[in-house]
């Protein structure tokens, strides 16, 4: 009986709890900066092989900074509503058609907001259901994001965000985090 319940202790111990919004307000309320190494993974329906990508991101309250490092060079900056990105030929070229789009706005609204861990303006485009180590978005009836079916954001015990899944009808595209670097730094680790 005390191997049992010495057993059942240790698998309840090693359970995380679930993410509340109250944990991830608190670890992330204040952000002012974060910069991180991102591995990209892309697979698709029509994809005959997954796509790796290198990328070097960097985030604040008034800009998102998106520079592929590989496999060809890039930088897309998101600044307000506008979209710039600059190629592998190093031109500049600003998106301003796109950025007049209203789903265009919509999207870098939202990426701002996600990249931030903004629950509240998170909520207004989906509905969050909470896990342990995972919070899942799925699109409101009246979201402009539909092209999105689901978001998983993923976090580690401390509740610090790990990487992403950005699922479409075709697509699927995983984003793991590492090196990540945040201004101010996370509160200290939950145990």
């Amino acid at each position: 009986m005390t191997m049992l319940t010495l057993l059942l202790s240790a698998t309840l111990a090693a359970s995380p709890a679930p993410l509340t919004p109250e944990l991830l307000r608190e670890r992330y309320a204040g952000l002012r900066s974060l910069e991180a190494d991102v591995l990209q993974v892309k697979a698709g329906r029509f994809w005959a092989l997954p796509f790796q990508s290198r990328i070097r991101f960097r985030y604040t309250s008034g800009r998102v900074v998106w520079e592929t490092l590989a496999p060809v060079h890039s930088v897309a900056i998101i600044q307000g509503d506008q979209l710039t990105v600059t190629g592998a030929d190093g031109k500049a070229r600003e998106m301003g058609g796109l950025s007049a789009d209203p789903r265009m706005t919509a999207l870098l609204r939202f990426l701002r907001t996600l990249m931030a861990v903004d629950l509240i303006g998170l909520e207004r485009y989906f509905v969050l259901a909470y896990g342990p180590r995972e919070v899942v978005a799925r699109p409101r009836p009246t979201s402009d994001l539909k092209l999105f079916e689901a978001i998983r954001l993923h976090f580690d015990d401390d509740a610090e965000l790990t990487g992403l899944d950005l699922e479409t009808a075709t697509e699927r595209t995983r984003l793991t985090f590492e090196h990540t670097v945040r201004d101010p730094p996370p509160p200290a680790p939950r145990r």
